[in-house]
């Protein structure tokens, strides 16, 4: 029986994604009540849960992982424990729960429409064929790459919270578009189809992004006299600067 913990939008994401009997608990009831889909059963609680599990997902804050690990400690032993929370190393994992198989994850929000990526690094006593599961799992969901868990706070840092830089600039492009003097509704459509289009072409042409902007951006031309700007307003260093931040703030989630 595959389980989660925490039925908050990634962990709804997930179930959903497995597509056969899942057991989820969360200590929102609120949220449990809202759950009408035929794969999935509710648990009393994390204990129950943990009671009939040969894998449990971890999809809860942080901030709320330790108490979480010692509702299902006397019950973990055998079982694989896959945790999604940003920033909980399976060393602590393993420091509260003992000698467990454990699988660390990283996914990103475009799983809710199958064009995830998440990254899988294992624990100390995770074999080969417990990140088979998990990349099994997560595979319904978009793309996995196999990372060193080092790096995981840096995967956190650009494709976990990446969604919400594209969002940001597909809106601010949006509001310099109605500083043009562009409707609201025409300005957002044309930036939302723009950078759909570019990540289609990203995606199907087999070329350097370099090479790509400068297709777009022809000497003296218009592309150019905005590129310029980006590059005397520093933002690729203010780009690596936020991403920078992003990964120290999830290296120190659980402190």
């Amino acid at each position: 029986m595959i389980s989660i913990i925490g039925a908050g939008n990634m962990g709804m994401i997930i179930a959903l994604g497995i597509k056969e009997k899942v057991l989820v608990s969360d200590s929102d009831i609120s949220k449990l009540r809202n759950i009408k889909y035929k794969n999935i059963s509710i648990a009393r609680n994390n204990i129950d849960l943990a009671r009939q599990s040969n894998i449990i997902i971890l999809a809860v804050k942080p901030q709320d992982i330790r108490g979480v690990l010692e509702d299902i400690k006397p019950y973990a032993k055998e079982k694989l424990i896959i945790s999604i929370a940003a920033g909980v190393t399976t060393l602590f994992i393993e420091k509260v729960l003992g000698r467990i198989k454990v699988i660390r994850v990283m996914p990103n929000m475009p799983a809710m429409v199958g064009k995830g990526i998440s990254a899988i690094s294992r624990g100390r006593f995770a074999k080969a064929e417990d990140f088979k599961i998990a990349d099994r799992i997560f595979s319904n969901l978009g793309e996995i790459v196999e990372v060193k868990e080092k790096m995981m706070d840096a995967v956190t840092a650009v494709s976990g919270s990446g969604p919400a830089y594209y969002f940001l600039f597909t809106y601010l492009l949006a509001k310099a578009a109605e500083a043009q003097g562009f409707k609201k509704d025409l300005a957002l459509k044309l930036a939302k189809a723009t950078f759909i289009g570019a990540a289609e072409v990203i995606k199907s042409k087999n070329l350097p992004i370099e090479d790509l902007v400068k297709k777009v951006a022809s000497k003296g031309g218009t592309t150019e006299a905005a590129l310029k700007v980006f590059k005397q307003e520093k933002l690729e260093a203010i780009l690596k600067k936020a991403v920078k931040h992003a990964a120290h703030r999830s290296s120190k989630l659980t402190t």
